[in-house]
């Protein structure tokens, strides 16, 4: 199945006077912005010179925490930026409704370096999964409502999208949602085997999508 897009026109075009090209511009900045402040909170650890030698391996050691909890964010921020513009590419008009979902979608992705620094400090603390997996969860959820919104009988996206792809999609979208969800009764077990299972929405989402969505 291959899909294709229309040049765009005046129906990208909206009573609002802005294009989906203006909207998909200031949401890059804003994954832009998310992404830059993951790393801000990872530095060079100051020690008095005399305890260099002694301590500079320890702090090292002791900030791979945050690395681990950095790495991790980056994927799922760049997954969620990747998921977006599979999404917004088959839209072709707004309203009012879809502004206010992306809207609610950015506030989420801006939301995400608060858990990073919360699991980077604290990985081994069951709170602190919790927070990342409810926050990580509500930005999947969102980024699907998103998408539900505007390819609901094809209100907001183009006409010759076929029904099956949509189906496709929306599965996608809850792909990590899901495994978020469920890390959270996991996290009662043992905190650190509910990020492990967080690492498995990347492989999961790269099949699915190798298997449905590339046909």
């Amino acid at each position: 199945m291959t899909l294709t897009k229309t040049s765009p026109g005046l129906d990208q075009q909206t009573p609002h006077g802005f294009s989906i090209e203006t909207l998909t511009l200031f949401s890059d900045a804003v994954f832009a912005i998310a992404i830059t402040l993951l790393a801000i909170d990872i530095r060079v650890p100051q020690l008095a010179e005399e305890l260099i030698a002694a301590q500079l391996n320890n702090e090292i050691i002791g900030l791979l925490p945050r690395f681990i909890s950095f790495i991790l964010t980056f994927f799922i921020v760049g997954n969620y930026w990747i998921s977006y513009h599979r999404t917004i590419y088959h839209v072709k008009r707004y309203d009012r409704g879809l502004i206010s979902l992306n809207l609610l979608f950015l506030m989420c992705i801006v939301l995400l370096p608060f858990p990073n620094d919360l699991i980077g400090k604290y990985p081994t603390q069951q709170v602190a999964v919790v927070v990342y997996a409810i926050l990580t969860c509500m930005t999947g959820v969102s980024l699907w409502l998103f998408w539900v919104h505007a390819s609901r009988n094809h209100q907001l996206i183009y006409e010759t999208l076929p029904a099956p792809f949509i189906k496709r999609l929306n599965l996608r979208l809850l792909i990590s949602p899901i495994i978020f969800l469920l890390s959270i009764p996991v996290s009662y077990l043992d905190p650190l085997l509910s990020l492990i299972t967080w690492f498995c929405a990347f492989p999961l989402g790269i099949l699915y999508e190798r298997r449905y969505l590339k046909k």
